[in-house]
């Protein structure tokens, strides 16, 4: 079994944003973004549609490995 693989349908939406976007995630994916200080919301969610490619979220975690790196060398400050 691939660990790996999006498995999750999750909503969030960012500090800022205009509405709140869905994608199916993987668990790692959701607690990474579940955990940024910029989250407004994240939740696990059925029945909805995705909002976002799997391109969508490549970008987005790319953008969550640099936030992720910057608010860990935050707290380890």
């Amino acid at each position: 079994m691939d660990d790996e693989s999006p498995s999750l349908l999750v909503k969030f939406m960012f500090k800022g944003d205009k509405k709140s976007e869905i994608a199916l995630l993987t668990f790692e994916q959701y607690s990474n973004i579940k955990d940024l200080p910029i989250t407004k919301e994240c939740r696990i969610v059925k029945n909805e549609k995705p909002t976002l490619s799997k391109n969508d979220v490549a970008a987005i975690n790319k953008k969550i490995a640099k936030l992720s790196k910057t608010h860990t060398q935050f707290f380890s400050e």
